[in-house]
């Protein structure tokens, strides 16, 4: 679908004589990541929107495409997979902030899940190999953001905004869960 889109529109620009034809595979991939850079906002919006947590989906959402940009992790190999799971996750992360409660335990694999993408990221991807330089600025990008989604959560905290904590830390959580695969996956490749 969204190669479908891309394509349309490069066309269409092509048409209207606003591009080159030569340009056209670089055109095709700046306006393919755009797709997929907006695709999760879009998804928030209209699933936050259908099941009544519009806030609660941003605040799931904010701290996920921060921290994911900068720590990587598991990536499908198509792009409507990429958006049926991201939809199902979004969905199960929404229904999972509604049910559980603020207490130690949320802020436990809060900090579990923190910790663990300090350690673990970033993680290359067959899409994107990080250079050394790379990987430290994302190392380092990664505890920045960390940190300040920490400072966050426990101004939160003694402001008593439990929903959003809940949703931030559910935020954290995912993008983590989203590096197991990896992590498996890379450890299972060193054990052959």
């Amino acid at each position: 679908m969204i190669n479908r889109c891309t394509e349309i529109i490069i066309n269409w620009l092509i048409n209207c004589e606003a591009i080159e034809e030569t340009d056209r595979s670089l055109y095709e991939y700046a306006l393919y990541s755009i797709f997929l850079t907006i695709s999760p906002v879009f998804l928030v919006v209209l699933l936050g929107n259908i099941l009544g947590f519009l806030r609660e989906s941003f605040l799931i959402i904010i701290p996920f495409f921060i921290l994911r940009k900068y720590c990587g992790g598991y990536h499908t190999k198509k792009a409507w997979l990429c958006i049926i799971e991201s939809s199902l996750l979004l969905i199960l992360c929404i229904f999972i902030s509604s049910i559980i409660k603020c207490n130690n335990l949320l802020l436990i694999f809060t900090i579990y899940s923190m910790i663990s993408l300090g350690y673990f990221s970033p993680m290359d991807n067959e899409n994107k190999i990080l250079r050394s330089e790379e990987r430290n600025a994302y190392k380092k990008n990664t505890v920045i953001v960390l940190l300040i989604l920490g400072i966050i959560e426990l101004i939160l905290l003694y402001l008593k905004m439990n929903i959003e904590v809940k949703c931030i830390s559910m935020g954290i959580m995912l993008t983590a869960f989203m590096q197991y695969p990896s992590i498996v996956i890379k450890a299972k490749n060193a054990q052959k």
